[in-house]
Parts: structure tokens; sequence; C-alpha cells
């Protein structure tokens, strides 16, 4: 080993005693500053305007969560189903078309969210059932007539769906 080498690795251990001591100096109490974004965003009052975007916020963000592990689940019991060596020919035919549906679903609502948020609203929840499409469209102001045509055209091009329920979240 020369003395270049030496030099490396003896530097590169003194960097991790250094690192090692401020980790623990740090962990003794040092990230307990009153100053804390947590304790200041707890203290601080939220007025009703707050409140209320942010249960808008909260709502589309936990349907969007539940819709995902309804479908989750869905796809991972018809995926078990498919590869399990005592399931029938049939039940897996039967699964694997059910499988393809779901992803062309998830597939469709995922294009027709993107393409309603494209045309400027803020936030966006689509479900396809078999014969029904709901919107949620989350628009500070109502919508006028030519808007929900056009939301309704998006479905309609993308899902061939003609049942579509728009319903407004301010």
């Amino acid at each position: 080993m020369t003395k270049k080498q030496c030099g490396i690795i003896f530097t590169l251990l003194a960097l991790i005693l250094c690192v090692g001591m401020l980790a623990a100096k740090l962990n003794n109490g040092g990230l307990n500053d009153p100053t804390d974004l947590s304790q200041v965003l707890s203290t601080e009052k939220v007025n009703e305007e707050d409140t209320e975007a942010l249960n808008q916020k909260n709502y589309f963000y936990e349907s969007r969560s539940s819709r995902e592990q309804q479908d989750s689940a869905t796809i991972q019991t018809l995926n078990s189903i498919i590869s399990d060596s005592n399931t029938s020919k049939e039940q897996k035919e039967a699964a694997t078309k059910e499988l393809t549906q779901k992803t062309m679903v998830k597939d469709n609502e995922g294009r027709i969210e993107l393409s309603i948020k494209n045309k400027g609203y803020e936030d966006v929840l689509c479900r396809l059932d078999s014969n029904k499409a709901t919107v949620i469209v989350k628009s500070p102001a109502g919508l006028q007539e030519n808007e929900s045509v056009a939301i309704q055209e998006i479905v309609q091009d993308i899902s061939k769906i003609k049942d579509v329920i728009i319903e407004v979240q301010k």
C-alpha cells in the first residue's frame, strides 16, 4: 500500500468518525428545536378556507387511494387464480378476461383524469363501471354547459360509455 492510499484511508476514517460524533450529538436532543416546522404548524390557527381546501384535497386523495387499494387487491386475487395449478382452465380464462378488463378500466380512468386535468381543472376523479361513468371535478365555480359537454365527450371518446355523471367539488 502506498503512502497516498494510506492517507486517503485515514482521511476517510476521520470523516466517518466526525459524522458519527455529529449524528450522536444531534440524536441526543439537537433535534428538539422549538422553532421546528411541525410545532409551528400545530400551534398556528387554521382558518375555515384552509380547512375546507384541505378537506377537498383529502377527499380526492382518499378516494384515489381507496380505489387503488381495491384495484390492487382485485388484481392480486386474479393473478393468484391464474397462477394456481389447481385452478381449472375455464376459471383461468375467466380470471384472465377479468384481469384484462380491470387493467383496461384502470387505464381508461387514468387517461380520462389526465385529459380533463389538461383542460385546466385542478383535480379530477373518474370511476368507470360497466355501463356508467362518474366524474368528480374540482372547480371553484360551477361548470358551464359547454364544459360539461367537453367532459362528456372526453369520457365517451376514451371509454365508449354514454351514461356520464358529472359532480363538482368546490
